[in-house]
């Protein structure tokens, strides 16, 4: 029997990965130009910036995490990962930003409140402005609520020496920040240039538009200051290469000891979610690693 429909439908899914790569490209310069153009008072005020004056990342800088309507209301995946940064926290001190005490941290400017209290801004969209001005006042290490820390303490992977962290890695696919950092984790010592200027880009966007001209608008900024900003993109390129865990893509598979101890000793954190149904058990009864995530932060 002839393999040629099989060469055809592989050559058909290659071509379709080319035509989604073209277009992605396409994307992000389109979104990069724009954006640029419209931040380009900011861009000029921070191009010439040194790190001179960038604190550094200490012993007891504070952690931040955000879950808007308190810990009481954390699916069980959430509340199993902040459990575990508890544990695994140091001398830093572990702040939950919630909707009641945000305002004890940073004050959110009044075109941002309203804009997100009309619907224009998303819940989501708020925290990653709300990420921005903690770390511009206070430094600290962001972690968003869905990070697991399963074995080892922060300090013995994010250099309390430094100036800034986040998880460096090997880009696996096309994607914004190639690799540079991830915006659901970093940190950084008080007055960084990075969460500075993505905090006045933030506004400067929200101050002309009623809406996202790209969900990842995080990593955008992210992105011009890497590539406008001298200062900023040497600092990015000192942080070591991190390899971030597999285990949320293992949630749902059957628990082995084997496999767990490797997540534990293998990965500093892993980075989960709880936007998928999640299981305790295998359809024939055998303990997931969610359940066993739950087993041992929950009970």
């Amino acid at each position: 029997m002839s393999n040629f429909p099989i060469r055809q439908s592989k050559t058909k899914r290659f071509f379709k990965r080319i035509e989604r790569f073209i277009v992605s490209c396409k994307q992000y310069v389109i979104v990069h130009h724009l954006l640029s153009h419209g931040g380009k008072k900011v861009i000029a005020e921070y191009e010439h910036s040194s790190l001179e004056n960038c604190e550094r990342i200490t012993e007891t800088s504070p952690i931040w995490i955000c879950w808007w309507q308190g810990e009481e209301t954390m699916p069980d995946i959430v509340k199993a990962c902040y459990k575990s940064v508890l544990t695994h926290a140091d001398n830093h001190p572990v702040i939950l930003i919630t909707e009641n005490n945000y305002r004890e941290y940073v004050t959110l400017p009044d075109c941002i409140l309203q804009k997100w209290k009309a619907g224009k801004i998303t819940l989501t969209h708020l925290s990653d402005i709300l990420r921005m001005l903690l770390l511009k006042a206070h430094g600290g290490i962001w972690m968003d609520s869905t990070v697991l820390l399963p074995s080892k303490n922060i300090g013995e992977f994010i250099d309390p020496s430094k100036i800034f962290w986040s998880c460096h890695h090997l880009p696996i696919y096309y994607n914004i920040s190639r690799g540079g950092w991830t915006g659901f984790f970093l940190a950084c010592g008080k007055g960084n240039l990075l969460p500075a200027f993505i905090s006045d880009m933030f506004l400067t966007y929200w101050q002309s538009h009623n809406k996202l001209i790209e969900y990842l608008l995080i990593d955008y900024t992210f992105a011009i200051a890497r590539a406008n900003v001298p200062a900023i993109h040497q600092m990015i390129e000192e942080v070591p290469i991190t390899v971030m865990g597999p285990l949320g893509k293992c949630l749902n598979q059957e628990y082995t000891e084997k496999r767990w101890n490797e997540f534990c000793s293998d990965y500093d954190f892993h980075k989960l979610t709880y936007k998928i149904p999640l299981s305790l058990t295998t359809p024939e009864g055998k303990k997931t690693f969610y359940g066993h995530i739950i087993e041992t932060y929950l009970r």
